[in-house]
């Protein structure tokens, strides 16, 4: 990968940035929990791949949380450990953030509005722990919670009302699944980086609608002159339909669709074929 400076920050910035000391052999958790595409497409196209360091000032803020944090050592506590099995032949490895005595505890930085939708914790965050509990497991400690500690980076005290959190923290109880059904993820997750790993760049399997984050086209009614709806639908059709009960100053306003991952996150969509269909 390529940081390039084009708001010109300073040096030593950019290389903190450019720092990864993640790297190895096979699949890391984080790794396997991402689309086989963009995984793919990652590795093949390291060299070619082009971010700015502005892009990544979130990346560092998270890795620097993540240092200061594993230095606040607790008795009975692993900090950073890292792990590494085989599984099936091939190297899997871990970096669980923190366990302290059967406690799997998982650092985000992230924006308030995660810990708004998302208050269960979101799939991958469910797979991620799961997975570094099994490591654990195969290590021979034994693992009864899994949490998640939200750093709300936006968070502001003056929103602060019904779902909006009170502090700028979020705990999140995640489920435990039966080591079973950790085993048998994994067992699935291998198969399909495996087979991906194998096709060229075009016949890689495509991501699902909710890997590219896809925010569906939708219709809104709305009053002249304002930006935020009175009335969102999904067909054109029923937008007309529930146009009738508004009077003359409200319109229908055609939202279009959008893969939001694909056109504001993904670093190799320039080399995605999914992404440059029409």
């Amino acid at each position: 990968m390529n940081i390039t400076n084009k708001y010109f920050l300073p040096e030593s910035l950019v290389k903190a940035i450019t720092f990864d000391d993640h790297k190895g052999e096979g699949y890391s958790v984080t790794e396997l929990i991402l689309p086989p595409r963009i995984l793919q497409l990652r590795r093949r196209h390291q060299d070619e791949i082009m971010v700015d360091a502005s892009e990544r000032i979130w990346l560092l803020l998270g890795n620097a949380v993540h240092y200061i944090l594993a230095k606040g050592k607790v008795i009975n506590s692993l900090p950073e450990e890292k792990l590494e099995v085989k599984f099936d032949g091939i190297k899997v490895r871990g970096r669980p953030d923190l366990l302290h005595g059967d406690t799997i505890l998982d650092y985000k930085i992230t924006s308030v509005w995660n810990a708004i939708y998302s208050p269960e914790g979101k799939d991958e965050y469910i797979q991620q722990l799961n997975l570094y509990r099994y490591l654990y497991h195969l290590y021979g400690f034994p693992v009864n919670k899994l949490q998640i500690c939200m750093i709300l980076r936006d968070w502001q005290k003056s929103k602060v009302e019904g779902d909006y959190p009170e502090i700028p923290i979020k705990m999140i109880d995640i489920p435990l699944w039966e080591l079973s059904k950790v085993q048998s993820f994994l067992k699935d997750r291998i198969k399909l980086h495996e087979c991906a790993n194998r096709r060229c760049d075009w016949e890689l399997p495509f991501c699902t609608p909710d890997e590219i984050w896809l925010k569906p086209e939708k219709y809104a009614i709305i009053k002249r002159g304002n930006k935020r709806a009175s009335t969102l639908v999904d067909t054109e059709e029923e937008a007309k339909e529930r146009l009738k009960a508004f009077s003359k100053e409200y319109q229908i306003e055609h939202r279009s669709g959008r893969r939001v991952r694909c056109e504001d996150y993904c670093e190799v969509s320039k080399w995605c074929n999914q992404f440059q269909k029409p």
